[in-house]
């Protein structure tokens, strides 16, 4: 027991001097240092107001970056639409000169076939007239000596018609080679195209959601900036409603050699867009021009039109008061710019919605 006290003294006497020289190396040693806790935080404050200084961005530029890029997908989808046209359109020109390639060989398999039995018909005719050895035998061979001439003749005429098969199998083998081809082109592109529109929803999806926000400050600005008191914002008194927020850019009259029939407030893809007046909703979807509209037949029987928006809110059928939120100002169609485009008719005739508008307290 005494020993083994003695041992493990002299083990930690060993051990004490390796211990500290170790630690007095990597103090010493160049390039090493023990990092200050107080200088690693204000570093990593420093780090995170950089990346936030980067990230800081106002949502007016978001929602510009967002148009921007969601410009960029719709073109790069419109490009892979047309490349899938022109393979689709390749694929069944290949797929055709497929199956013209086996009619073909069809064809020309059936005139073989034909050939061969004509030939063997005419080789045993041959045989029979040469044998016998009689007066008329010899006749019979002189003229199966003649019929030889025929059936070589006809033995060439069914080579030439085994390498025209033989060129109709080759002629084959290439087309489905092409077809393979077209169809795997094909493919590539229905997948880019997919991935294209996939790119789209996304950007779209993206611009919606900034749009929502936008909505929900411009919301909260004017609840901060309502009276005191907590009264709530009042309703929409009944009567005829501003259609949208936005910038008049274009009236009611001639423009680019045709009419325009109605005027155009642009704003933001995403705006909210209110019925005039109360009504009874006739129409809600595509159309010609517009892409998208709705259209409301209202009590007193005028018919508000409201074109090129990027999402209709309300369906045929439903009745809807002034004020409500019907839609959203878009961009489809035949439009240059994310607008709404409103129509007035009465009685059948579009008229100048802007007097009209102006003459119910409206002004654009």
């Amino acid at each position: 027991m005494e020993s083994h006290f003695i041992m493990r003294a002299r083990h930690v006497r060993r051990a004490a001097p390796i211990a500290l020289l170790a630690s007095l190396t990597l103090i010493s040693t160049p390039g090493v240092s023990f990092a200050d806790p107080a200088a690693t935080s204000q570093q990593d404050v420093n780090i995170q107001q950089t990346a936030a200084e980067q990230g800081e961005k106002s949502l007016d530029e978001q929602i510009t970056s967002a148009e921007k890029a969601l410009e960029i997908a719709k073109k790069q989808a419109a490009d892979a639409k047309r490349k899938l046209d022109n393979t689709t359109a390749e694929h069944d020109k290949a797929k055709k000169a497929t199956a013209d390639a086996r009619g073909k060989l069809t064809k020309a398999r059936d005139t073989l076939g034909k050939a061969e039995v004509q030939l063997r018909q005419a080789e045993n005719r041959v045989d029979e007239q040469s044998s016998g050895f009689s007066f008329d035998g010899v006749v019979s061979s002189l003229l199966g000596f003649l019929g030889s001439d025929v059936t070589d003749s006809m033995s060439q005429d069914v080579e030439a018609k085994r390498d025209a098969v033989e060129a109709a199998e080759k002629a084959v083998e290439k087309a489905e080679r092409e077809e393979t081809k077209a169809e795997r082109a094909k493919a590539n592109a229905e997948k880019a195209h997919e991935q294209a529109v996939a790119k789209q929803d996304e950007k779209q999806s993206e611009l919606d959601k900034l749009n929502e926000r936008k909505k929900a400050e411009e919301a909260e600005k004017q609840a901060a900036a309502a009276p005191a008191g907590g009264a709530a914002a009042p309703a929409p008194a009944p009567g005829v409603v501003k259609p949208a927020e936005g910038t008049f850019t274009s009236g009611y009259g001639a423009r680019w050699g045709t009419t325009h029939y109605g005027v155009d407030i642009a704003n933001s893809i995403g705006t909210p867009i209110y019925s005039l007046m109360s009504g009874t909703v006739i129409s809600s979807g595509p159309a010609s021009g517009f892409g998208l509209w709705v259209r409301v037949q209202h009590d007193n029987g005028l018919i508000s039109v409201y074109g090129h928006i990027n999402e209709s809110l309300v369906t045929v059928g439903q009745r809807v008061e002034a004020g409500q939120q019907i839609a959203t100002i878009g961009n489809r169609g035949q439009s240059t710019g994310p607008h709404l485009h409103l129509e007035i008719h009465e009685n059948g005739v579009k008229i100048d919605p802007l007097p009209w508008l102006e003459a119910h307290g409206i002004t654009l």
